[in-house]
């Protein structure tokens, strides 16, 4: 029973010590990133941890692409942190000074002496924070703290990168990839998005591990910060292990056992081990930086949600007036929106032609490239896709708007006289709002 249906039973005590014994760890990218998000203590007791286990470890080498393209953006999101925090004390401040102000006459309430605790309370808070964000540009970014994790973590997976995909391997993976996510089969279909470059980066990390497995026939210990349901088992609102399909089709290929860990159970494990200090407080952290991710993806996705409803009760508001015909004024407003969104429609879509020539003609100077030169190309080719898929989205958006613009042109715009101001405005705010929270979506998802 158990040999039939392995993967519905977690691995036993044994099977785990085997696995941990003869296994090889594969870290996904996200795991890699997040020690750019941890403290130095908890970055570099998990460090001390896979110091250890260097003989075992490797990535897919998409894992690294991945790795090496967002590490950058992934240190900005640090020093954003600051910018963020001191938007909102200025903001809670002026809330605080504000409700005063609406007591100055009050008989007891004494405004200027509470205005005085509110300055210095927040004064101190505010120096506080400068100094904090000094202390990070100069640990971090001048002296090179972030750069210093980079080279340690380039330096544990020296020689153990997998080999870059053939491109017609990677186009038999897209190929493959859209019969699977149609069919929801894991792992990635929950990336499907046709305007997301790497809506197949979790499949192609899929596919070099079970490259990996069939050529050496051995156990992975796979470490993964995706929580998506397209990686993990849930039933009854609980985790049970990894997808059931992958635990099989990884078997298929090495006839050996695959097994997930989120990073904070990883490190709880491999602290036994490996006879590493770990403390609880790291522990805590390492599960804080993974739930926060998780947590973001959740509200974005609410967040989303409510934006689409919003803004489909606002177009029907919109047409329930449409029986009035607009302005002569306002049909002039409405043709010169029209024309300048023509005319830069026609600019993107020009700008758009070239960028995809360009990578044409990479992709068709490969077959004359080889070792170091052939890996910039790939990557020169990787960016201007991603580069082609912004600048769709943007068109797209433009083309949105132009379709409207000339549905309320042929309609003579009925009722833009009678259309409160504000919904306009929050129409279109809507629809920057859903971009970025797509564009944020995305990045979370790789």
């Amino acid at each position: 029973m158990r040999e039939t249906f392995r993967a519905y039973y977690r691995p036993t005590d044994i099977e785990l010590a085997e696995i941990w014994a003869e296994g090889i760890i594969v870290l996904d990218t996200n795991t890699l990133l997040n020690f750019f998000r941890y403290t130095p203590g908890t970055r570099d007791e998990f460090l001390g941890v896979l110091d250890k286990l260097q003989n075992s470890l490797w990535i897919p080498h998409h894992v690294g692409l991945e790795f090496h393209r967002r590490r950058l953006g992934v240190i900005s999101t640090t020093s954003e942190a600051f910018t963020k925090v001191t938007e909102t004390l200025r903001k809670a401040e002026s809330d605080i000074e504000a409700t005063l102000n609406a007591y100055k006459h009050h008989p007891s309430l004494s405004k200027s002496d509470l205005l005085k605790e509110v300055n210095y309370f927040f004064g101190g808070l505010a120096e506080k924070l400068e100094s904090q964000q000094e202390e990070h540009r100069t640990r971090v970014l001048l002296n090179g703290d972030a750069e210093q994790t980079f080279q340690r973590i380039s330096d544990l997976f020296s020689g153990r990168v997998g080999p870059a995909l053939t491109e017609e391997e990677l186009t038999s993976i897209y190929e493959e990839g859209e019969t699977r996510y149609e069919n929801k089969v894991p792992p990635g279909y929950k990336d499907k998005d046709a305007n997301n470059p790497n809506q197949y980066g979790d499949l192609v990390i899929w596919k070099e591990i079970l490259k990996l497995g069939a050529a050496e026939q051995k156990p992975v210990i796979f470490v993964t910060d995706d929580t998506k349901e397209d990686w993990w088992w849930r039933a009854g609102g609980e985790t049970q292990g990894p997808r059931v399909e992958l635990v099989d089709e990884y078997w298929e290929k090495a006839q050996q056992r695959i097994h997930f860990y989120e990073p904070l159970r990883f490190l709880e494990y491999a602290k036994v081990p490996t006879e590493s200090q770990v403390s609880p407080e790291s522990l805590e952290e390492v599960e804080e930086v993974s739930s926060a991710s998780s947590r973001a993806q959740r509200v974005l996705q609410e967040r989303k949600r409510s934006l689409e409803a919003e803004q489909a009760q606002l177009v029907r508001r919109i047409e329930r007036r449409q029986f009035e015909s607009s302005s002569p004024e306002q049909r002039v407003k409405l043709q010169r929106e029209l024309e300048h969104l023509v005319g830069e429609q026609e600019a993107l879509e020009s700008h758009l032609k070239l960028m995809r020539e360009q990578s044409e003609l990479l992709v068709r100077g490969l077959a004359h490239t080889d070792g170091a030169e052939r890996h910039e190309t790939y990557e020169q080719v990787a960016l201007l896709k991603e580069n082609v898929a912004g600048l769709e989205k943007h068109l797209s958006t433009l083309g949105r708007r132009r379709d409207d613009l000339e549905r309320q042109l042929r309609r003579g715009a009925p009722g833009e006289h009678r259309l409160h101001g504000t919904w306009k405005r929050r129409i279109d705010d809507i629809q920057d709002e859903l971009l970025d929270v797509s564009l944020a979506l995305d990045e979370l998802s790789k």
